[in-house]
């Protein structure tokens, strides 16, 4: 099988090349460059307990570590990556993985049909997976860091003025919406997920670029993702957002703008009382 029938996608460009990826009993693909990372030699355990000299422990649950670290493909300068493993214990989901792709696996193909339809996210360079016999073990994705970017909530947190902050919300909503309309859902778009780049202090005016990050539970649809799911997105950009850094009014504005871009302004009480039934089931208070 060919890997990009394997990865379900081909280069973005003609400069771009995917190679087979192999370390150890690590068997994927990667872009060319990334050959030569040795992602078994990342202390992913050691991590959770003590420091590591140049690898930096950005998250961790029982089955998830996400590493930051330094790399120099050959004959090109460092970059910061981002290196994420993936243990599969269940034996459910090992049972599972044999028919359906990894999160590895899906988040790569996810990344790379983001960047092709416009969309800003973090760019793929490995995606590996550990098995034995049939059944995974874990799976691994490495991306390169966003430089400069930061996540929304920072940014939103420090921008001292109303006028600031509803700008910036205004301009979020705009790209949700070409987002959705683009037909991508993202199932955990907080604040937290999506990043921005620096403001241009020479265009102050100037519309921000925008990512996404944390693709593992991205879903596509042929066309423009439908309400309900939409909705549920405006939900946890607003939940992951603390009553310090948005106001009810600003949160509104973020409400309005979308709307408003999605040429749906008569459908605000109807987002309204759905987010709030939401809110309702999940415990969380969203400040509407």
């Amino acid at each position: 099988m060919k890997l990009a029938e394997k990865f379900g996608v081909e280069p973005l460009n003609s400069a771009e090349e995917f190679r087979p990826y192999r370390c150890g009993r690590l068997r994927g693909i990667c872009v060319a460059g990334y050959e030569s990372l040795d992602l078994t030699t990342i202390p992913w355990e050691d991590l959770k307990v003590r420091r590591v000299e140049n690898h930096y422990l950005a998250k961790s649950s029982r089955t998830r570590c996400v590493v930051q670290l330094e790399f120099s493909p050959p004959g090109q300068p460092p970059r910061v990556i981002y290196a994420k493993r993936v243990l599969v214990k269940d034996l459910r989901k090992r049972l599972g993985c044999v028919f359906v792709p990894s999160k590895a696996r899906h988040e790569w193909k996810a990344g790379y049909q983001l960047l092709a339809m416009g969309i800003g996210t973090a760019r793929p360079v490995v995606c590996a997976e550990l098995c034995r016999g049939p059944w995974l073990l874990a799976n691994f994705l490495v991306t390169e860091e966003i430089a400069g970017a930061r996540a929304f909530d920072l940014e939103l947190g420090r921008l001292g003025t109303a006028p600031e902050r509803l700008g910036l919300l205004g301009q979020l909503a705009a790209w949700l919406w070409q987002a959705h309309h683009r037909g991508f859902y993202h199932d955990d778009c907080s604040a937290q997920h999506v990043f921005l780049a620096p403001r241009d202090s020479q265009a102050p005016e100037k519309g921000r670029q925008f990512w996404f990050i944390d693709l593992d539970n991205g879903r596509f649809h042929r066309r423009t993702v439908p309400w309900r799911r939409r909705v549920k997105n405006l939900f946890q950009v607003l939940r992951s957002i603390s009553s310090k850094a948005a106001s009810r009014i600003e949160r509104l504005h973020f409400l309005e703008s979308y709307l408003k871009a999605s040429g749906e302004s008569k459908r605000l009480r109807d987002a309204v009382g759905m987010m709030r039934r939401i809110a309702k089931t999940k415990e969380a208070e969203i400040n509407l």
